[in-house]
């Protein structure tokens, strides 16, 4: 999987609700996320559910490609690889994959907009003067 060490920290990583182990389940070397072949699907039509939890930088980035700030508004930027630096990623113009929801989530005073890509499916108040807002991939 592709990603940019410089952008984002690898927080926790699973595979079909296993939680991964760095160093026997996956390994990263520079950019590139490596996951053990055997505990891949075999079967073509096979399908698993890869969920990570990164950390980023919007404030640093100075790329404006991925998640970045803008004056008061975070933007992102994915085309044409720019995603790499939100989360490890197949990164590529032929990968056409669609992503069950994104939650964003921020202090309600400072961002009162929340806009995603897709439909909102949600959204609401959460602890400590934040809010948040769920989007569907159409």
């Amino acid at each position: 999987l592709d990603g940019e060490a410089d952008a984002l920290t690898l927080l926790s990583i699973s595979l079909d609700g296993k939680d991964l182990v760095e160093g026997v389940d996956y390994t990263i070397d520079g950019d590139t996320l490596t996951i053990v072949s055997s505990l891949l699907p075999t079967a073509a039509d096979a399908t698993s559910v890869l969920k990570t939890k990164v950390k980023v930088h919007p404030e640093k980035n100075t790329q404006l490609s991925g998640l970045y700030k803008s004056g008061s508004m975070y933007c992102t930027q994915c085309e044409a690889m720019g995603f790499r630096r939100i989360t490890y990623y197949p990164d590529r113009p032929d990968n056409m994959a669609i992503f069950d929801s994104v939650r964003i989530e921020a202090d309600k005073e400072a961002y009162p907009v929340l806009l995603g890509n897709g439909n909102k499916l949600e959204g609401g108040d959460v602890e400590g003067d934040r809010h948040y807002a769920v989007w569907e991939d159409p």
